[in-house]
């Protein structure tokens, strides 16, 4: 007699292995044996512990059901922590990602099916190496009953599930100081790390404390978003509050490179808040700012604020990191260390210097979506050197990689949105780069972009007033984004302002020339734009105004007309 077909709501945990390809090309049979051992130590057991079933595993994944979803988020989280620890001491880590949810399945046999089950694997697919991420239903029924703490990482549109799904992260690091400790045996730290320890209300005045309290955690929150930081969770950074530990001190017990501090002192209408960004192995200041505000709505205070110093923070911390790196040979760097380095020369303009080290990236992790966008960057400046096509398609080709890998990234959608925007497919890019925004809003080269599609969609003021507030924000911006602001006032008819602009370039490329060019036509100084052209000419001979109208694609036929008869005023060949 045949078996039944039948419903039931179960949660369900799919579990894979991060980067299993390249493990198994590198080292097959060691592959095979290292996750044998994982399989029968540490994940059977703790499924079997917690009542789960375990409906199959494919080598490199595993799909469990269990009865109760408590008992489903309390098995990843044990997985992950034991994994964890044998990490430290393992010849080849291995990592997991874990997604989990609470739905509707279809029962056939021993087999399962059903939206509660693809929905688990899409949580898995973009949960975080080493992590857990949870459906909005399992963290409702789970509530308050593990001691677990959650980041909400909003909605996400999972791919062949119909409506966007709450995802959140499950922290598991509450019990740092322990795998700290094992961390320091080993001798080293988590590249990228950062902890931002709570702010302190300098006035004293109990009633303040929520409000520095609430800088710190957004701007922890807010840190998170960046998918190439390790953030150390708040449960952890904030337990040494009050501890009067100095904070070299604090970074050793959380095993992290860098710690952010600060405080918060608010007199009657005024508020300041002071940030710092401090090396952990020296103890010197990386960085540091004050920011004095009037408080007319406290809480659009704490917004404003900690995306200011979120948006600075990130790139002082990114270019800390890169010069650490760049003190070492490329044969000793980390992925992660390329990365940071390529970055580096990528915001200088330089491509021929950032790709190799995106090249040794991807050796050392042919899965690492975030290589992969730092490829998509590169590629970008390639193509605003050489303007060729075929450089464009390699930054579009190399940031969906980036997605696939991780959907999450946000630089991965910001890159493919820009190299959109360049091939003209501004409904589609559009849609790429709100994605982008949402997956952090903090995100500047996102920002940049999001006003380049309002500029070539002709909407100039609100793409000047986008980067006039992201100027505003870093102080020492990429030299890029004056460019943006330069063509925004330059369409605006702002001449002498947008030279200045464009003039704050530090590696002009041969379109600066060319806007400056149109910039002195326009203002009737007709000997500098001849210069203009001639320097222009010298780096793209072939250059004629269809061309160069083609390549900065406005959208509406009266933008590019202007920009035709200005460049026909300044002398560049027809």
């Amino acid at each position: 007699m045949a078996e039944q077909t039948t419903r039931r709501l179960s949660a369900i945990l799919a579990a894979d292995v991060v980067g299993y390809s390249s493990m198994m090309g590198i080292d097959e049979a060691g592959t095979v044996a290292a996750l044998r051992e994982v399989w029968q130590e540490i994940f059977n057991p703790a499924v079997t512990a917690r009542h789960g079933r375990i409906v199959k595993i494919m080598g490199d994944g595993a799909l469990v059901e269990f009865p109760s979803v408590v008992s489903a988020v309390e098995c990843a989280a044990a997985i992950q922590r034991s994994m964890g620890q044998r990490n430290l001491a393992a010849r080849a880590p291995i990592q997991f990602r874990i997604g989990i949810n609470l739905g509707d399945i279809i029962v056939d046999g021993d087999d399962i099916f059903g939206e509660g089950v693809n929905i688990a694997a899409r949580i898995e697919a973009i949960a975080k190496p080493g992590g857990v991420s949870v459906s909005a239903s399992v963290r409702e029924n789970v509530g308050n009953k593990l001691e677990l703490a959650y980041d909400d990482t909003g909605e996400h549109s999972l791919k062949n599930i119909g409506q966007p799904i709450r995802v959140y992260d499950v922290v598991l690091d509450a019990a740092l100081p322990k795998t700290a400790t094992m961390a320091r045996a080993s001798g080293t730290r988590t590249k990228g790390s950062v902890a931002v320890l709570p702010f302190s209300n300098m006035r004293g005045d109990p009633e303040q404390d929520y409000f520095a309290e609430g800088i710190a955690e957004d701007i922890l929150t807010e840190l998170s978003r960046f998918r190439n930081l390790f953030v150390i969770a708040r449960n952890s950074s904030f337990s040494f509050k009050g501890k009067g530990l100095s904070t070299q001190e604090i970074a050793k017990a959380l095993n992290v490179e860098y710690i952010v501090a600060g405080g918060v002192r608010r007199i009657g209408k005024r508020v300041r808040v002071a940030a710092q960004l401090i090396h952990s192995a020296t103890g010197q200041e990386v960085w540091a700012e004050r920011y004095d505000r009037e408080v007319e709505d406290i809480f659009a205070v704490q917004d404003e604020v900690v995306r200011t110093i979120v948006v600075t923070l990130e790139s002082r911390l990114q270019l800390a990191i890169a010069n650490d790196a760049s003190k070492r040979n490329l044969p000793s760097l980390a992925a992660y260390e390329c990365v940071q380095l390529a970055k580096k020369y990528v915001a200088l303009h330089d491509a021929p210097r950032a790709m190799p080290f995106v090249d040794r990236a991807l050796q050392l992790d042919a899965e690492y979506a975030v290589a992969y966008a730092m490829r998509a960057a590169t590629s970008y400046v390639q193509y605003l050197e050489s303007a060729q096509a075929s450089t464009l398609d390699e930054m579009a080709a190399a940031a969906r990689t980036a997605i696939g890998l991780d959907e999450g990234d946000s630089n991965g959608h910001a890159l493919l949105g820009m190299a959109l925007v360049l091939k003209q497919q501004y409904e589609l890019a559009a849609s790429y780069l709100e994605r982008a925004i949402s997956l952090n809003p903090a995100n500047a080269v996102a920002i940049a972009y999001q006003a380049e599609l309002l500029l070539r969609n002709g909407d100039f003021a609100t793409a000047l007033k986008t980067m006039d507030e992201l100027l505003q924000r870093d102080p020492i911006p990429a030299t890029w984004h004056w460019e943006i602001r330069g063509m925004a006032l330059l369409m605006l008819r702002r001449y002498q302002e947008a030279i200045l602009a464009f003039s704050r370039q530090v590696r002009p490329f041969w379109y600066i020339h060319g806007d400056l060019a149109m910039c002195h036509a326009r203002l009737g100084h007709l000997g500098e734009a001849k210069a203009e052209i001639e320097k222009l000419m010298s780096v793209m001979p072939q250059m004629t105004i269809g061309r160069y109208v083609e390549i900065e694609p406005f959208r509406k036929q009266e933008d590019r007309d202007f920009m035709a008869e200005s460049l026909r005023l300044a002398g560049l060949p027809e």
